[in-house]
């Protein structure tokens, strides 16, 4: 596990320079929070840092956004999902192996179908954000 501590938006963009340096194609990083934590500023502040073609913005209301650049990046809001029947509806597992990296807001559902992910925790403390980053590789039955 990493930890880092945000007071700024500038602080939260360090925590994506980090991802950017980690991060490869068909990562999955699933960001857990509650609303107004700085998760979708966290994928805007990854995808400005990558250059992606389009700049990124809340996929509340589309579901998923899909990013295009030399990098792609999906960015998925599952907020107003509440069955894994209506995961099966978008195609996300195709989505997934399709060389972007996927950001995964509320991923509830969808975590005990994933083998290998990245799981952000972003929480309050005081004045300032924390973010805990975990890496998770269920295929060796660890976690780190």
């Amino acid at each position: 596990m990493k930890k880092f501590f945000s007071a700024s938006e500038q602080d939260t963009v360090q925590v994506a320079e980090y991802l950017k340096g980690i991060l490869k194609p068909n990562d999955v990083v699933l960001l857990e929070g509650d609303l107004g934590s700085g998760k979708t500023f966290l994928v805007k502040a990854f995808c400005q840092l990558i250059n992606t073609e389009d700049p990124a913005s809340s996929p509340s209301f589309a579901i998923v956004h899909h990013y295009r650049g030399a990098q792609p990046v999906n960015h998925f809001d599952f907020y107003r999902l509440h069955y894994e029947s209506e995961l099966d509806q978008l195609g996300w597992e195709e989505m997934l192996n399709q060389g972007a990296i996927s950001f995964i807001e509320w991923p509830q559902l969808i975590e005990k179908h994933l083998r290998r992910y990245y799981k952000i925790k972003i929480y309050f403390e005081g004045e300032r954000r924390v973010f805990e980053l975990f890496k998770i590789d269920k295929t060796n039955q660890g976690e780190k």
